[in-house]
């Protein structure tokens, strides 16, 4: 993985040589910093102009690809215009396009019963809490004191395992955070190719998709575009990661946004 921005050079002539940008975005610790609880995650006004500076230009096309629900994305970024991808790719709604996975309506009841026996386990465990996000849940352990974080590895799996052998739904792992999901192999990854599938149809140029995130979630999405486009992950270094590019933080992101901004304005001015 190359950092970022000492690559600017050769991801300017990229950018320049495009027909059309198709930025694929994940909301937390890419354009919001790394909180402790989800509900402090808020959007900074400077950031909120830039994506609507972006989103004015023509040729520039933004998707928002969260794990949030779709209508909680929606309410923290509250941007028209944009596409705005909830629930990992399970939902999704924006100009002249609204999808629910099929398979993940019809989960919605196993999906509540498992919610119930995650919080009657969970409730003795300060700091751990279950997130019911409509298609998916999530359990949080952030601000579980770090002796008892095995402890809620072992309940949640206690509760969920049963579900998981019947093909139920599906468990996977984020940032201290364990998931369950509808038992469809539908990630960001599904999401970002089905997206720019149709981004391509419309398009009369060459086409250049960006990827940027932080989460594990997101490693579904740089697999998926593979080395097409550009692919960044956000935060410390990881070795394993599929991104082709990484920043240390969402402030990188910002810089990297303000001067894509830059250069595509310069390009359509000139």
């Amino acid at each position: 993985m190359q950092q970022l921005l000492p690559a600017w050079p050769g991801l300017r002539r990229k950018i320049q040589r495009a027909g059309q940008i198709v930025l694929f975005l994940d909301y937390d610790g890419t354009l919001t910093p790394i909180v402790s609880h989800p509900s402090k995650a808020r959007l900074p006004a400077e950031t909120r102009r830039l994506l609507l500076s972006l989103s004015r230009q023509r040729g520039i096309w933004i998707a928002l690809v969260s794990g949030r629900a779709l209508k909680e994305i929606r309410r923290l970024v509250g941007l028209k215009g944009l596409c705005y991808v909830g629930n990992h790719g399970l939902e999704l709604a924006g100009p002249k396009i609204r999808h629910v996975n099929p398979m993940a309506r019809k989960s919605r009841p196993v999906l509540k019963r498992i919610a119930v026996s995650l919080r009657t386990e969970l409730k003795k465990i300060p700091g751990a809490w279950v997130e019911d996000k409509g298609l998916t849940l999530a359990v949080h352990y952030r601000q579980v004191n770090p002796r008892k974080k095995l402890l809620v590895r072992s309940l949640f799996h206690e509760v969920v395992r049963p579900y998981g052998k019947k093909r139920q739904v599906r468990i996977t792992e984020g940032k201290e955070v364990f998931e369950v999901r509808p038992p469809v192999r539908w990630t960001k990854g599904t999401a970002v190719t089905w997206l720019l599938a149709r981004r391509r149809t419309l398009s009369r140029g060459p086409v250049l998709p960006v990827v940027i995130g932080d989460d594990l979630t997101d490693e579904d999405a740089f697999k998926a575009l593979g080395n097409r486009g550009i692919t960044v992950a956000v935060g410390p270094s990881n070795p394993r990661t599929r991104a082709r590019y990484g920043v240390a933080s969402h402030l990188q992101v910002l810089s990297f946004l303000r001067r894509l901004l830059e250069v595509w304005k310069e390009k359509t001015v000139g």
